[in-house]
């Protein structure tokens, strides 16, 4: 069958059957409730997770004040758009949280404290989009942040553009899904209802790119003023198809049979077959984003269930928390309640309600025990075959399970696992209430895994490959030059072997004067490097202290050395050490003074023994301040032997490391015979420590208070004190010695005496 004549049944209006699939109560109870718009939440949280991409930066920071419709994000990549804020306020945080997921995983988040006045970004509406050239109309939708807003959040910009440039021909059918054909989700039938203009205004944005032989908008049975409304807002040439509720007809390949008979093989995309199917609430951002110039900031979800104080559809803006929606529709919370995000088929349980709602959000489904009963244990699988029959992808659910529970990930993968659309109909029908679906998204998770893993094991060996073959290569060249130079010293013996001793010794000897000249030559150029550095530090250093050098400067550093040098010599004297006080203290002062002298003339000629003189003097004293302490200790040491100076004689500058220097403390006695005495024995020592205990103090025997006792036993009355009980098991037993019992009266003998300690009866005739 040619496309032509499959094209013409199309046209026709001609409705086709996929495989599998079933028919559930809709409970589309709100589908009369308009959208109603909420107010600006406390607290708005932006994933980032999709928004950022390799190479992709983040254009805010913490403490900015950002606008609605403000980009947040530069993605990197082509599969990536844009994040924008929602309201406006201050990012308050960039930092990891909890992400509406079943695991609850965290990603980065930037959080935003909304002001309240929700300014925004002035729009930028393109007026002239019709003439604008479709790479042009792709740009702006890309960078407006439209997403798919079916659920699967596929970048909308790469999927019509994928139609124009990897298709055959120019794209032959674009689709918009108004199926919907998730229980409970009602969110795009009352958006057909009312924005159906807007919607048919994207339709001709849409229809500008990718210039399709035919457009179609397919919408179930079950809503029949979405029918009539879109039949009345499209163009003549658009088809409104009206399909029967069977789920899943919403999946992209499902429509795609139903509409046109076509089925797309699961290895490749539906836009490169040159049919593209987009959801009307994104193409409704589409209109939003090419006409208005409004980004995509806000969608539309259902809230439903019987434990909330009312139900409906809301607008919402995009980060706000799940809480905040649920408060708005007054929760009753029942006993261990569950929070469904995405419908009761593809949705998942929260973990926590305070999670964002994302541009894949449609549906948040609270419901009672009674409307959606708890899961029940599972049991074994029967091999029924109900899991295979409903299956719309053809798989076959309870051998990919078997195959899944038994770690078989290769197996699965080749069994289709990567083809199933998690439609969740193979649980809905399975009578053992086997969990299929939860168990197939955790086996495509463990294969992503498994794929990712390869791939690092791949590029690592291509990186030994490389390395490898690298080292070769430097082996090659090492082993060339080791080859050439074997060559010339070869060469070189042969040269040498051919000239006569003298001229031999002539050559070594030029060799040798060459070398000499290289090494004098370095020798120069490094100690012109050293001395360029020392004079700049020298000038630094001659800078520093110019103001140190004046005549008051001297005369207060004289005299201070000299008042220390009396100082010193009055206390030697006092302890009858020196005669002398002032000689010696003015040779001391004579002796600094001489030093200082000349160390400031060495710094002054950028000496190192001058810069060094320097230093020593700024650490606390001279030179010679310091040889005159220490020979005047070493003379009181030896009086102190010889016994011609008193025993608190020793200098009190002397350190405690030499030898009999610790041994004469101040107000200490001399130790006899030359042994150092204990610390506690020495003379005017203070003891540290409290005296020891030798005897504890007896301890006085309370008489015992039955005044608290509730039952206090009567006067005269002895209680015993109780004792533990010992165990048994820890004590050895007692031997017991056998005894031999008397014989009795009858069966004596005449002469018998019975013993001492017989018994009394025994003994009787």
């Amino acid at each position: 069958m040619t496309f032509s004549r499959q094209l013409d049944k199309i046209m026709r209006g001609k409705v086709w059957r996929f495989f599998g699939g079933l028919k559930p109560d809709g409970r589309k109870s709100t589908s009369d409730t308009p959208i109603e718009e909420l107010a600006i939440p406390s607290i708005i949280t932006l994933p980032l997770d999709r928004h950022l991409g390799p190479d992709g930066e983040i254009l805010v920071q913490v403490g900015d004040y950002v606008k609605a419709g403000q980009m947040l994000t530069n993605p990197g990549g082509k599969k990536k758009v844009p994040l924008h804020a929602s309201t406006s306020g201050y990012v308050t945080a960039i930092n990891m949280q909890v992400l509406p997921h079943p695991s609850g995983f965290l990603g980065r988040c930037i959080t935003i404290k909304p002001d309240g006045k929700d300014a925004a970004v002035p729009p930028e509406p393109m007026l002239d989009w019709q003439e604008r050239s479709p790479k042009e109309l792709l740009e702006r939708i890309r960078n407006y942040g439209v997403e798919g807003l079916g659920g699967a959040q596929f970048q909308t910009a790469v999927k019509i553009a994928a139609a124009l440039e990897e298709a055959p021909g120019d794209c032959n059918i674009f689709i918009v899904n108004g199926a919907e054909c998730e229980p409970v989700a009602t969110c795009d039938d009352r958006l057909m209802q009312e924005k159906a203009e807007e919607i048919a205004l994207g339709i001709e944005v849409v229809r500008h790119i990718l210039n399709p032989k035919a457009i179609i908008v397919a919408i179930e049975d079950n809503k029949p003023k979405a029918i009539e409304a879109m039949q009345k807002a499209v163009a003549s040439d658009v088809m409104v198809r009206v399909i029967p509720s069977i789920y899943p007809s919403g999946a992209a390949r499902n429509l795609i049979k139903i509409c046109t008979g076509i089925e797309i093989p699961y290895n490749e995309h539906t836009s490169e077959c040159g049919i593209v199917v987009d959801n009307v609430e994104t193409v409704f951002a589409i209109k939003q984003a090419v006409v208005d110039g409004l980004p995509l900031i806000k969608r539309v979800i259902t809230v439903d269930g019987k434990t909330l104080g009312r139900k409906g559809n809301a607008l919402v803006r995009l980060g706000t928390s799940v809480r905040f929606v649920l408060n708005a529709y007054k929760l009753n919370p029942e006993r261990r309640q569950r929070i469904i995000l995405g419908g009761p088929f593809m949705g998942f349980t929260l973990p926590t309600i305070d999670v964002p709602l994302t541009k894949s959000a449609t549906c948040i489904f609270v419901p009672s025990h009674a409307e959606l009963p708890e899961e029940q244990e599972p049991m074994n699988c029967i091999r029924c075959g109900r899991c295979a029959r409903v299956c719309p992808s053809r798989l076959v659910p309870y051998q990919l399970y078997a195959l899944s529970r038994a770690g078989q990930h290769k197996k699965t993968k080749s069994c289709g696992m990567m083809d199933c659309t998690e439609c969740g109909c193979c649980s809905y029908v399975c009578p053992s209430r086997i969990p299929l679906t939860g168990q197939f998204r955790k086996e495509k998770n463990i294969i992503r895994l498994v794929n990712e893993q390869q791939w690092r094991n791949e590029r690592a060996q291509e990186r030994m490959a490389a390395r490898k073959e690298r080292l070769e290569k430097e082996e090659k060249q090492k082993a060339a030059r080791r080859a050439a130079a074997l060559a010339r010293v070869q060469a070189q013996q042969e040269q040498n072997a051919k000239l006569s001793p003298e001229e031999l010794a002539a050559k070594r000897a030029a060799a040798v004067q060459a070398a000499r000249e290289r090494a004098a030559a370095k020798r120069a150029q490094a100690s012109a490097a050293s001395t360029v550095s020392a004079t700049s530090a020298a000038e630094a250093t001659t800078a520093a202290t110019a103001s140190s050098n004046s005549a008051a400067a001297k005369a207060a550093r004289r005299a201070a050395l000299l008042s220390s040098a009396k100082q010193a010599a009055q206390h030697r004297q006092g302890q009858g050490l020196s005669q002398n006080a002032e000689a010696e203290a003015t040779s001391v002062s004579a002796s600094t003074e001489q030093a200082q002298a000349k160390a400031h003339d060495m710094m002054q000629h950028a000496n190192k023994e001058g810069m060094l003189v320097a230093a020593m003097m700024a650490q606390g004293g001279t030179s010679a301040l310091i040889k005159e302490q220490e020979e005047q200790r070493r003379s009181n040491l030896a009086a102190i032997a010889a016994g011609t100076a008193p025993l608190n004689a020793a200098s009190p500058v002397a350190p405690v490391s030499d030898t009999g220097a610790a041994e004469v403390s101040a107000g200490g006695a001399a130790p006899e015979n030359g042994e150092k005495l204990p610390y506690a024995l020495r003379k005017a020592a203070v003891q540290k420590h409290a005296a020891p205990i030798f005897m504890w103090p007896e301890v006085a025997e309370q008489p015992k208070d039955m005044s608290k006792v509730e039952n206090p036993p009567e006067e005269g009355m002895v209680i015993p004190e109780s004792k533990p009980r010992t165990k048994t098991y820890l004590q050895a037993p007692t031997e017991v010695q056998p005894t031999k019992a008397p014989l009795p009266s009858r069966l004596r003998r005449a002469d018998y005496v019975p013993p001492a300690d017989a018994d009394s009866d025994s003994t009787a005739p």
